[in-house]
């Protein structure tokens, strides 16, 4: 029984993120942040039919493509990663540096799961 519990322990540990949110990351002055345009949208994701969903983000000016053509969304949690040498749809939303550096700071190191709330009936 000891042993069992021990190998829960360590599968326990095994499947927990490794990532780390580090708020110190390279900020690469020049560049064009994802995130802090006009264009990038949140959107709900619901990944195998599930009743949960994650949060996606996607380029509403869609300039994110897969190979075959298909709109590509990325993680939430990865957002701060994402950025351009140059984009033609890029609108400012503010101070990339801040916005970058407080979002950092504020993001979820890994996808969350959320579930959606059904509505009551009213006549209950």
């Amino acid at each position: 029984m000891i042993q069992t519990a021990e190998l829960e322990a360590q599968k326990t540990r095994i499947l927990q993120p490794v990532i780390s949110q580090d708020t110190t990351e390279e900020f690469h002055s020049g560049k064009i942040y994802c995130a802090n345009c006009i264009h990038c949208k949140l959107i709900p994701a619901k990944p195998d039919r599930e009743e949960r969903y994650v949060l996606r983000i996607r380029c509403a000016a869609g300039k994110w493509k897969k190979k075959l053509g298909q709109e590509k969304m990325y993680k939430y949690c990865t957002i701060t990663r994402r950025y351009l040498d140059s984009c033609d749809a890029y609108e400012e939303m503010g101070d990339t540096r801040e916005f970058i550096r407080e979002l950092r700071k504020n993001l979820p190191n890994r996808d969350e799961f959320f579930t959606l709330l059904e509505d009551k009936d009213e006549n209950d």
